[in-house]
């Protein structure tokens, strides 16, 4: 095959829209984009916590020039908290509707990724940013507190 047929057939691809992509599994599962470039993700079933909110807010402190790509095929009321919060951060973001995106509860409905590879690990906001237990938190606090405690450090 000549180097112009390689052209041709190129060209022909591009603009019938057939041409080949790079992992596209891959690409479906983190709408659009590569595993690699991925901080955090966020899956449909999440989407109405409001502590997946609070840690795509720390990513956009964190990380300004990043991109939030919103899985369209997901109901409107889930979505918009999200892009209200991405515009009024100033943070780019898009909405994939495509068909072949999925809106099953553990497919993404909100990925915020870098133009380029970052390999942050883990990337799901749970295993990301874990919440500490309150009541744990709250009985090291009661124990510090304590009157024998505090004669204690008074001692050291």
């Amino acid at each position: 095959m000549s180097n112009n047929d390689n052209v041709q057939n190129r060209f022909d691809q591009s603009v019938s829209g057939t041409t080949p992509k790079v992992n596209p599994d891959e690409q479906r599962k983190y709408l659009g984009t590569f595993r690699e470039r991925v901080s955090l993700g966020i899956q449909i079933k999440d989407l109405s916590d409001n502590y997946a909110i609070e840690c795509l807010l720390k990513e956009f402190n964190d990380n300004s020039d990043y991109q939030l790509i919103l899985n369209g095929n997901v109901d409107h009321s889930l979505l918009s908290p999200f892009i209200k919060n991405a515009s009024q951060n100033n943070i780019k973001f898009t909405i994939k509707n495509d068909s072949f995106y999925k809106n099953e509860n553990d497919d993404y409905g909100a990925i915020y990724a870098a133009k380029s590879a970052i390999n942050v690990n883990p990337i799901n906001y749970k295993e990301k940013y874990p919440k500490q237990d309150i009541n744990t938190k709250n009985k090291e606090n009661q124990k510090n507190n304590s009157f024998f405690n505090k004669i204690l450090k008074f001692f050291k």
